[in-house]
């Protein structure tokens, strides 16, 4: 007698599960839930540790296995499509924020008139938004987190390595080094993700207990708005992927389904980072060299979601407080919207940081992020899945339809 195959029990479906169990535990428990936000904490943090040495690995194995034409071809375009679509989200949520008016008739309400904020601003020139890409101690800038610093010095660590094996038959210590260590971390990433369901379930009963319904009615069209637009650039990826790649938009939906899925509950971009580049080798079928690349590039400068989420924030309180943007004041909220959302924080905070950045920025009462600073959830959510998505549509974009392996798109074969 044949013996019963074990069913493999789907952790997406856990996933998703946790949250809708967290929401409800979250209204039902009220701010007694916040008792257990320690061990969604314990959770980030265990995946986060090993997070900024994997990204620098991948990517120094990724460019170092590269030629220095394959990099610039692969790079400057991947770059030119984080950039594009960024912009691109920006004037979207621009526009809808506009013709919507999430921010109208909240001045008088309850909500607005206590908001306090006793923080400090952050104020980030362009010239400081491109000086904060260069560290001075990549030890210092491991440990501070600061993805882009570690990932610049990643990418030149991985230029000398092609070189160094473009001269040497191939052969580099360092690059198996690198390799073997990356499979390790990835090892352990996986060993973790297992008690993601516990993790997510906590952090997010524990973040609805504290947030409570009543905050979120006032800012429900200012939340829509913002979903409004991330739905409008799914939908304009799905259509370029498709036609450019020749893929099923429906099959690619439930291909990513499980990344965008820990997206929404972890929101966190570097918590998911890992899942998002197996399945997109592995289920959609992406040329390794572009996705190993890309996709930990992106995660820091490729941030529809946050140019999306800080657009949609200006203008919702700009119509709070009655304050007018037109012609070119429009295009420097755009534009700022743009460059601000390069600097976007990889993992859960990331919404308050922003804020704290674009209101001084555009010169708006610093009061507002009083109005704004507990929507973490929420607004986490909704800018983490397009922040994670969009790296995978630009890989895609850029793979082309000769970078993609058909077969293991269609399950014909495992990657």
């Amino acid at each position: 007698m044949a013996e019963t195959k074990k069913k493999k029990v789907n952790i997406t479906n856990l996933i998703v599960l946790s949250m809708v169990v967290g929401v409800v535990a979250g209204v039902v428990g009220g701010p007694a839930m916040a008792q257990i936000q320690f061990i969604g904490d314990i959770f980030f943090r265990l995946v986060q540790m090993g997070i900024v040495p994997f990204v620098m690995c991948t990517i120094i194995v990724a460019v170092g296995g590269l030629t220095p034409q394959s990099l610039s071809g692969v790079g400057l375009k991947g770059i030119g499509i984080f950039a594009a679509s960024s912009f691109v989200a920006a004037g979207i949520a621009l526009g809808l924020s506009l013709v919507l008016q999430p921010g109208a008739g909240l001045g008088e309400t309850a909500l607005v008139q206590d908001a306090v904020f006793e923080g400090e601003a952050s104020v980030v020139t362009f010239q400081d938004t491109l000086l904060s890409f260069f560290g001075n101690n990549i030890v210092s800038s491991m440990g501070a987190g600061s993805m882009v610093q570690c990932i610049v010095f990643a990418i030149a660590l991985g230029l000398a390595i092609s070189f160094w094996r473009n001269a040497h038959d191939g052969k580099c210590l360092v690059y198996d080094f690198m390799s073997e260590l990356a499979s390790l971390l990835l090892n352990i990433i996986r060993a973790v993700m297992g008690i993601a369901p516990i993790g997510i379930f906590c952090y997010v009963s524990s973040m609805v207990g504290s947030l409570g319904a009543e905050v979120l009615i006032p800012l429900v069209k200012y939340l829509g708005v913002m979903a409004l637009a991330t739905v409008v650039m799914f939908v304009l990826y799905f259509l370029l992927v498709s036609v450019r790649c020749r893929l099923n938009p429906v099959k690619l939906i439930k291909k990513m389904w499980p990344m965008s899925a820990l997206a929404l509950g972890t929101i966190s971009s570097a918590v998911t980072l890992p899942t998002a580049m197996e399945d997109t080798k592995n289920k959609i079928g992406c040329d390794a060299e572009v996705s190993d690349l890309l996709l930990p590039l992106g995660m820091p400068l490729n941030s529809n979601g946050a140019a999306i989420h800080l657009a949609v924030t200006a203008i919702t309180i700009a119509q709070i407080y009655g304050i007018t943007f037109a012609g070119p004041e429009l295009l420097t909220v755009w534009v700022i919207a743009f460059l601000l959302s390069l600097a976007n924080a990889v993992s859960p905070g990331a919404s308050l940081v922003s804020l704290t950045m674009i209101v001084p920025a555009l010169n708006l009462p610093m009061a507002a992020i009083g109005i704004f600073a507990g929507l973490e959830y929420p607004t986490g959510a909704i800018r983490t899945i397009l922040n994670v998505d969009g790296d995978v549509f630009a890989a895609l974009l850029v793979a082309g339809d000769k970078g993609i392996d058909h077969d293991v798109f269609e399950d014909k074969v495992q990657a």
